[in-house]
């Protein structure tokens, strides 16, 4: 077959597409919540399980809801101990009932997580009460925002066909369906790296000053902290494009959207803290070998691992309240971790690895065998990319996913679930299939 022939059946795809432009907006709505709606009444209504880290969303959600602020109650600190105690850990956390993971004192404002999304669910639990489809509700406007979004990004780079199949494909892409269900942050994390994205486009494009797309990273980041890495990115990308004002208007964005989480935690904790205090505690425990056999991640017995002293939890004694407690878990785990290469160099083939698997232990057996998807995706897609490449948005996109690969290598402890950046392939195979005019 030659290309002209190539070319023709390819643009088959647009004609196919071109009857549901006018509608494309009905068409994004039906395929974000035909599937979302089939998976709630399949779960009859009920959260998914196994939890993971729901209890902790959901009872942080009730307590904003019920005007008693961003903290832990007496109950959770007590709940959370025996929990431990019956699972039989090592001592991961500290006796006391009066800390939250033997970091936080329990009845006192918290910075131990990111704020957005328990903030956002006490919100629906205010207006809608506390029931499983407050949480449907508030994932599925995520779900709508982030395909709306994928469609629009590609739209303005590459046309309506190309951008309305990436929207459809991200709205039902298994993994992104499955996790709208779940109390916890995926949903909202997939939307809004979308949602950023199409923005930083925007501005890079020279249709926006920037400083919306400053304020979705800035909502990004009380969300999920990992998008303060977007940020050298994003402006890398401004930078490319010589958008230099934008540069100015991005970061006047970003400061507004954190500054009311910064500006809370200088005047309840004392501190203008910017990043969660549980990030100390990750760098420590996620990497320690006996609490990685509890995610299945089993550290061979050749790996030397050094300075394990350092793993050893402080008394509330002798180091009391969070943000101390917070700096020294944090010093002992970048002591740790550089003191361990061989360790960390076998971690992060490891967890690469996982990353790039059908799913996490979170997804379950059919779970996994839907996200066996990935594979042609990854391909068909970085095949895509790789012909748009003369598109500054295109590199942007492969960038983005070898940054977060690298942040999850390297920072993350257990594999749940698949990285977050599925939608760089999924737009690829919508560039793929269908004929992009590729504006500049």
């Amino acid at each position: 077959m030659n290309m002209t022939e190539n070319n023709v059946n390819v643009c088959t795809v647009n004609r196919y597409l071109a009857p549901l432009l006018p509608r494309a907006i009905l068409v994004i709505f039906a395929v974000v919540l035909l599937p979302r709606m089939l998976l709630f009444f399949y779960l009859g209504g009920e959260l998914p399980v196994p939890p993971r880290d729901q209890p902790l969303y959901i009872r942080m959600a009730d307590r904003i809801a019920s005007g008693e602020g961003f903290s832990f109650s007496a109950d959770q600190g007590l709940a959370k101990n025996l929990l431990i105690s019956l699972n039989d850990h090592k001592p991961l956390w500290t006796a006391s009932d009066d800390y939250v993971f033997g970091l936080t004192p329990v009845e006192t404002p918290t910075a131990v997580m990111e704020p957005g999304y328990p903030v956002l669910l006490g919100i629906f639990f205010r207006l809608f009460g506390g029931v499983s489809g407050s949480v449907f509700s508030l994932n599925l406007l995520f779900a709508l925002a982030g395909a709306f979004a994928v469609r629009k990004l590609v739209m303005d780079v590459w046309g309506a066909e190309s951008g309305l199949m990436a929207g459809i494909m991200w709205a039902l892409y298994p993994p992104y369906v499955y996790y709208s269900a779940y109390a916890m942050t995926e949903t909202a994390h997939f939307s809004l790296l979308a949602i950023s994205a199409m923005l930083i486009f925007s501005t890079g494009r020279g249709k926006r000053k920037g400083f919306l797309a400053g304020v979705s990273t800035g909502v990004f980041f009380l969300i999920r902290a990992t998008a303060l890495f977007l940020v050298p990115l994003q402006l890398a990308y401004l930078a490319w494009r010589r958008r230099w004002k934008a540069l100015l208007y991005y970061s006047a964005g970003f400061l507004v959207a954190v500054s009311p989480w910064v500006v809370r935690n200088w005047i309840s904790m004392g501190e203008p803290i910017l990043m969660p205090t549980k990030g100390a505690l990750n760098l420590l425990t996620r990497n320690d070998p006996d609490i990685l056999a509890i995610e299945g991640i089993i550290v061979p017995d050749y790996i030397t691992v050094n300075n394990l002293d350092l793993l050893e939890y402080p008394s509330v004694d002798s180091i009391p309240g969070e943000l101390a407690r917070s700096r020294a878990l944090g010093k002992a785990g970048r002591i740790y971790v550089f003191s361990n290469p061989g360790l960390m160099t076998w971690l992060a083939w490891n967890r690469a690895t996982d990353f790039l698997a059908p799913g996490g232990s979170t997804l379950g057996v059919r779970g996994k065998v839907a996200g066996l998807v990935i594979y042609p995706l990854m391909l068909f897609g970085a095949i895509g990319l790789w012909r748009n490449r003369s598109h500054p948005e295109a590199v942007f996109l492969f960038a983005l996913f070898v940054l977060y690969l690298l942040v999850h290598v390297l920072a993350h402890g257990g594999v749940r679930y698949r990285l977050p950046v599925d939608a760089v392939f999924l737009i690829g195979v919508a560039l793929g299939t269908c004929c992009g005019r590729g504006k500049r």
